[in-house]
């Protein structure tokens, strides 16, 4: 199966965790790549250390279990 990378990004904003999906990459080096130029940007700067990068396998379900809605 094909392996890609997924780099998140999230920080705590007045009691509330803020996620943000950056990207999906080809390789942990692109991934790096991306994070290393998105810790310069406005916002971002602040929050260095929110950047988390995954491995992710092509065709796969990470979540079968349904949801419940609030």
């Amino acid at each position: 199966m094909k392996k890609v990378y997924v780099v998140t990004h999230s920080y705590d904003f007045k009691g509330s965790e803020e996620v943000k999906d950056i990207g999906i990459f080809s390789s942990e080096k692109k991934a790096k790549k991306a994070v290393k130029k998105l810790k310069k940007q406005k916002g971002f700067k602040k929050y260095k250390k929110g950047f988390t990068i995954g491995p992710c396998l092509l065709n796969q379900i990470y979540w079968d279990g349904g949801f419940f809605a609030y």
